[in-house]
């Protein structure tokens, strides 16, 4: 099978001639931290085919935020603390030189809609057919940015999704948009406590605003999906603490289960095999009010957060979930690492439907070589192997590193960052 043929069967729950080889991508202070110990520069830039990972391929570009940009303003700078005002016109403060690579520090001061005003100001930014969301700006197009970042900036690359239609038709990988979903978006611009707050307070501009971010990616994704061969569709949300959902299940019934359904028939009526969210976090509470009518599957399905992937694979039956390989336990011991990774293999060959993964993005304080030796397992485990006996023969990853400089101190990093939440607070 083609990893696009075996993708597709196993969202269906169809026969596959092995698991697709999926384990989780590091994190840019993770490479940082394997240079140190015997990754090289080659190494990192081709790192898929050095462990063998099957990957998906995008469409396009689809920018979906402010358009055109506010201006952007520098309030103060106060040491390495810049106040400023973004492109997507929210009041913020940001380290300007980050303390770990990957992750950039900062805190909102004020966000851009309080009130209906607002909204309209931001809405009229919103225009899903304004040609510049598809296709790459021009240099001339491309505005400053005071952002670590491009978070609340329109930046420059991509490709037009015109150009993606013969590859989306013919490839044999996966193809897959990932975008930004109901709850991110309005969150992103409201404020978390402050739409917690409008749910309330003030419902009918609540349900205005997440009626229109529906609205809006039917739009601008009408006429691409009429023509693109999409298997997946993931809508970033993030909207779940450790234990429980930042949206109450009665909130989510109300304000956004109806979008979701629109959303799912639209498309699934345009060929999509499998809606997909994204939430870090607690995921039950979701999938009880969004599955199986709204959605398709969900990840990164975190163990840290209290998810289970036994337990949402038998209460939702037919589910498609991907993840759930607890990150914390790659730190430890081989026979550690071992019996979590056989553990959640196990599960995966008793239901179907689950490709294990780290379940979020791969930390700096995993030693490399336990990466390498967990990537070599799992592809075992893919192909088949017996998840009592069976080992990876002598490291052929291994073997092929530089010596240890160095390995990551976890302290030195926290010192780092706590040195810097001191300026900022």
């Amino acid at each position: 099978m083609t990893p696009r043929e075996r993708m597709r069967a196993l969202i269906r729950r169809e026969p596959i001639d092995r698991l697709p080889y999926q384990f989780g991508g590091p994190r840019a202070s993770t490479f940082a931290a394997w240079r140190r110990q015997g990754l090289s520069e080659e190494q990192q830039a081709n790192w898929s085919s050095l462990v063998g990972e099957e990957g998906m391929t995008g469409i396009g570009k689809f920018y979906m935020g402010v358009h055109p940009l506010f201006e952007e303003r520098v309030i103060s700078e106060e040491g390495n603390l810049r106040t400023w005002v973004d492109g997507w016109g929210s009041t913020r403060q940001d380290a300007i030189v980050q303390p770990t690579a990957g992750f950039a520090t900062r805190r909102w001061i004020e966000y851009a809609i309080k009130n209906r005003d607002d909204w309209h100001k931001v809405r009229d930014r919103l225009d899903p057919h304004a040609p510049q969301r598809t296709r790459p700006l021009t240099e001339d197009e491309v505005t400053p940015h005071l952002g670590p970042d491009s978070y609340g900036w329109h930046p420059p690359g991509g490709s037009h999704w015109k150009d993606s239609v013969e590859s989306c038709r013919t490839t044999d990988v996966p193809t897959r948009l990932v975008t930004t979903g109901i709850y991110w978006a309005i969150r992103d611009l409201v404020g978390m406590e402050n739409l917690s707050v409008m749910f309330y307070d003030e419902p009918d501009l609540a349900r205005e605003m997440f009626d229109y971010w529906a609205w809006f990616l039917m739009e601008i994704l009408d006429e691409p999906l009429q023509q693109l061969d999409v298997d997946i569709v993931m809508l970033n949300e993030d909207m779940a603490y450790k234990k429980q959902s930042m949206m109450s299940p009665p909130l989510m019934r109300e304000f956004l289960l109806p979008n979701y359904r629109k959303l799912h028939a639209f498309f699934k009526e345009r060929g999509v095999q499998a809606l997909v969210m994204d939430s870090d976090g607690y995921n039950n509470q979701i999938l009880d009010v969004l599955y199986p009518e709204a959605l398709d599957g969900i990840q990164p399905i975190e163990i840290a957060a209290h998810n289970d992937p036994e337990q949402i694979l038998t209460d939702f039956p037919g589910i498609h979930i991907h993840g759930g390989i607890d990150k914390r336990e790659l730190r430890f011991g081989r026979d550690q690492l071992r019996a979590e990774v056989v553990k959640r293999y196990a599960t995966a060959r008793r239901h179907g439907g689950y490709i294990p993964h780290v379940d979020h993005g791969v930390p700096p304080d995993i030693p490399l070589r336990n990466y390498l030796y967990f990537v070599e397992l799992a592809r075992g485990f893919c192909n088949g192997e017996d998840l009592d006996t069976w080992e990876p023969p002598a490291s052929e990853l291994e073997q092929q590193l530089g010596p240890i400089e160095e390995m990551f101190e976890p302290g030195s990093a926290i010192a780092s960052a706590y040195a810097m939440d001191e300026e900022m607070g």
